[in-house]
């Protein structure tokens, strides 16, 4: 028995839709106000709670934990109004999660679904792995270690993933991006030799069900594609998707933060998630984005199956059929 925070979203939902398919049973944590539209037709379970609310959420919480054997933690969030959001949503809305599971369900096992940015880009001219000492850049990596540090010392069962970009259908993040490259262009905030590591939104629901079959107490593990990717060749892969040759337009830093700072009071004015933030440009800006899956691969089983031409494309076929793009 399943328990998914965050499971209406873009990665929470293609988990349950990959939990359901391995008859899974799944319990949805959502809250009131959520859109369930990615859920599936016939929904598992919900139960309604908000994380980052403590008052009047422990009745909540203890009757969504009810028979859970698994907690597939992923709620939170990655683009903030202000950075002291990613504090209250990411680490204290983790805290409450866990002292409901040491209460309710102390024996089920916690799967946290981190992030690349809790580590940081990485510094020695090659991709990360698990034992490189993390150095997150921006509010929304520490938040994100800060978490981590708060499963691994709970006294519960715990197995942390931290996947890099992630795509897929369901995204509205990239969707601007691909949207550009229709248009025949990309913007380009980084040096022209930066590398990134990417993965599929569906490998990591799977990474995410291996590493709860597999890795409970083996600490984090990264998964991706198992490739690392020049800048430019994302781009033509997105090209390629959307049937376009695309040609970069490097973009000063001065100005995307000046950008990013006016989408953030725009958000702010109106209530919604800002596409781009000051410290999402910092990240952008990085030259190397790159983590090595070899330890998922070889301890949980791990298997990505969507190399990045193929899963662009799918991506964008995805985006067309419910006419994003």
């Amino acid at each position: 028995m399943a328990l998914v925070t965050g499971a209406s979203g873009f990665l929470g939902s293609h988990l349950v839709d990959a939990l359901v398919q391995e008859s899974w049973r799944v319990r949805c944590l959502v809250r009131p106000t959520s859109n369930l539209r990615w859920l599936p037709a016939a929904r598992p379970e919900l139960a309604y709670a908000a994380l980052e609310d403590g008052s009047g959420q422990s009745d909540a919480l203890a009757a969504a934990l009810e028979g859970v054997t698994v907690v597939f933690h992923l709620a939170g969030l990655t683009s903030a109004q202000s950075t002291s959001a990613y504090e209250h949503v990411n680490v204290q809305g983790t805290r409450r999660l866990l002292a409901a599971v040491r209460e309710r369900a102390a024996p089920a096992l916690v799967v946290y679904c981190s992030s690349l940015a809790a580590a940081g880009p990485a510094r020695a001219g090659r991709p990360l792995v698990e034992s490189d000492p993390p150095l997150p850049i921006g509010p929304y990596g520490a938040s994100k270690l800060a978490a981590e540090h708060l499963v691994a010392a709970s006294g519960l069962d715990h197995v942390i993933v931290r996947p890099p970009a992630v795509y897929g259908p369901r995204d509205s993040d990239v969707l601007a991006v691909f949207r550009l490259a229709a248009r025949g262009f990309a913007v380009r905030l980084a040096p022209a030799d930066q590398r990134l590591s990417l993965v599929h939104v569906r490998d990591v629901a799977h990474g995410l069900m291996d590493a709860a079959e597999h890795g409970a107490g083996e600490g984090v593990f990264y998964v991706s594609d198992g490739r690392i990717h020049a800048w430019s060749d994302v781009i033509a892969a997105i090209g390629a998707a959307v049937g376009r040759a695309v040609r970069a337009l490097p973009v000063p830093r001065p100005a995307a933060t000046a950008l990013a700072h006016a989408s953030r009071l725009l958000a702010r004015l109106t209530g919604s998630k800002p596409l781009l933030t000051p410290e999402r440009v910092r990240d952008l800006g990085q030259r190397d984005w790159t983590c090595d899956d070899s330890r998922a691969r070889r301890e949980l089983g791990y298997r990505s199956a969507f190399e990045l031409s193929a899963g662009m494309a799918d991506t964008a076929a995805w985006y067309r059929a419910n006419r994003w793009l």
